[in-house]
């Protein structure tokens, strides 16, 4: 290895929907952009077997982070929650923000599975939205406050900072007592 630094880049591997998920993700976030938008020519159909113009990858930046977005996946490379997108907010607002943009248009079955701040969006990519408090508790060693977060955090599917605090606060007050 020479030493120079490498880059690493997400990769999204869509059936079909790669420029509209990147559309739709780029709304979202700030600092946000559609670098390029690659086609499909007939070079390689009988491998990729995709309509020659049609949309083959979108490179694009969320939030100042270079992206990829593929077409052609084979439906049984479904995505998983084996691996998620982790979006660290300063608040509610914040979180709501993220939380009702990514999880419009998901399906009944996916908006079922969400917890913890956890989500799959209506593309399958998943996503964590999670309030900096809950990343700043759960690293700090304090088991008591790190139980009372993780008991309130199990219950919710959107976080709601409010009732973070007030756990830790319960817990703190105990803890005077």
């Amino acid at each position: 290895m020479s030493g120079a630094p490498i880059t690493l880049q997400p990769c999204l591997f869509f059936e079909t929907q790669a420029e509209e998920a990147v559309r739709r993700y780029v709304s979202i976030f700030p600092n946000s952009s559609i670098d390029k938008i690659n086609h499909f020519t007939s070079a390689g159909q009988e491998m990729h077997g995709q309509t020659p113009g049609s949309v083959m990858s979108v490179s694009f930046t969320l939030n100042n982070t270079k992206w990829l977005a593929l077409n052609s996946r084979p439906k049984e490379m479904a995505m998983t929650e084996a691996v998620s997108f982790l979006i660290i907010c300063e608040g509610q607002e914040e979180i709501d923000h993220y939380w009702d943009n990514l999880t419009e248009g998901a399906s009944d079955e996916d908006k079922k599975r969400q917890v913890c701040g956890w989500l799959r969006d209506r593309f399958g990519v998943s996503w964590q939205v999670v309030p900096r408090l809950v990343a700043d508790v759960m690293s700090s060693g304090d088991e008591k406050r790190m139980s009372a977060t993780m008991a309130a955090f199990m219950k919710m599917g959107k976080v709601i900072v409010k009732d973070v605090v007030d756990a830790l606060e319960a817990v703190e007050g105990a803890a005077k007592e």
